[in-house]
């Protein structure tokens, strides 16, 4: 990895990571171990060969090996973005050899993705990756304390909640006034 993309994948920062002395709220170490699990990731596509991941690549491939014939629209309307945004996305996989990009036979002013063998590699190589992360988890922590772990997760996630950028576009302030809209910087503004 070079540049920006590097730094944003590793995680690599200038300073050193700061420890507390005391336990951090549940909130923060939710998100704190998604980081870590996100970098654990980062690391073992990198060591398979794939130290070029951006984000949302792996969520597009997998959009994409859904179905037989996926469009840039569906993908954008996937990701919540717009077809622009989905554009930009697969011109980078494009250029990355992840896709191929062919005209739709239903629509001509349509483009239908199509997965390269390096994209199904990649699919594998994730999925590798985090198995053997859970694997090494398991190990670490016990399968009692594994167990756990999971068992808090479900009791906080459940089967009904929503996918994470629906939720975000509709939670509501506290007094249910108006939805909240993410500002340029990715902070919630609620309406009023």
């Amino acid at each position: 990895m070079t540049g920006s993309r590097a730094r944003a994948g590793t995680g690599a920062t200038s300073r050193a990571p700061r420890r507390r002395a005391e336990p951090i709220g549940l909130g923060p170490a939710l998100r704190q171990a998604w980081v870590g699990y996100q970098r654990r990731v980062d690391h073992a596509m990198a060591a398979a060969g794939f130290d070029d991941r951006g984000f949302p690549d792996g969520r597009v491939l997998r959009i994409c090996s859904s179905a037989a014939e996926v469009t840039i629209s569906e993908i954008g309307r996937e990701l919540g973005i717009t077809r622009q945004g989905a554009s930009k996305v697969v011109a980078s996989l494009r250029d990355r050899r992840y896709v191929t990009l062919s005209a739709s036979a239903v629509d001509g002013r349509e483009k239908v993705v199509t997965l390269t063998q390096r994209s199904i590699d990649y699919l594998a190589a994730q999925r590798k990756a985090t198995r053997r992360i859970e694997r090494q988890l398991r190990t670490e922590l016990g399968t009692d304390a594994f167990e756990s772990l999971h068992l808090l997760l479900r009791a906080l996630g459940g089967d009904e909640q929503p996918r994470l950028r629906d939720y975000l576009r509709t939670v509501r302030d506290l007094d249910g006034d108006g939805p909240c809209r993410l500002s340029r910087s990715g902070h919630p503004r609620f309406s009023r």
